[in-house]
């Protein structure tokens, strides 16, 4: 009689622990069909994806040259709370999956998790994510400026510009960390 109770006490031990885990990884090591599919989205042009990898983790994303037909490096994509994880909005992080070109240009974004606390309004919408799309690390990301603001989410809004800008920035300043001359 004990033996049933003890075993459904593991298994639901087990159960509720999962979820937790997996709400920490929104994105595995390895891009699944599906999440490729999404990384296309957010990077035009890509065709493949690495493994995630890096000191910034980061997946690299790759395309065929028209002309040498060799496969090259067209930029990345990661999650601002890999990368930046200790920048907050209003309630917590915000985590957005970015597709960044090797030039420095944002493809797209992905708000994939963010709380908002008294209401509906939200940073989740495509006009929130679509004003990301064209940007290049070195622009202000300014709420108010070159960022427009959503309605009485402000502190969420300045927290995604935040987190996008300072972790493209990085990722970028790793890959071109690794495109130096080795001495």
């Amino acid at each position: 009689m004990l033996r049933p109770i003890f075993a459904a006490l593991a298994v639901a031990v087990l159960v509720l622990a999962m979820p937790a885990a997996a709400d920490d990884q929104p994105f595995g090591p390895t891009a699944t069909e599906d999440e490729q599919r999404i990384f296309k989205r957010i990077l035009p042009g890509a065709e493949t994806f690495s493994r995630k990898t890096g000191a910034v983790p980061h997946y690299k994303a790759y395309a065929t040259d028209r002309v040498t037909k060799a496969r090259v490096q067209i930029g990345f994509v990661f999650l601002t709370t890999d990368v930046e994880p200790d920048e907050f909005a209003y309630a917590g992080p915000v985590t957005v999956l970015v597709g960044l070109t090797t030039e420095g240009v944002i493809g797209g974004v992905r708000v994939v998790r963010h709380r908002e606390p008294y209401g509906s309004f939200s940073i989740a919408t495509p006009e929130f994510a679509a004003q990301f799309e064209g940007k290049k690390i070195v622009d202000p990301f300014e709420v108010g400026g070159d960022i427009d603001a959503v309605t009485r989410a402000t502190i969420s809004v300045e927290g995604a510009a935040r987190v996008i800008r300072k972790s493209a920035r990085k990722v970028m300043q790793q890959y071109l960390r690794e495109q130096m001359p080795k001495k």
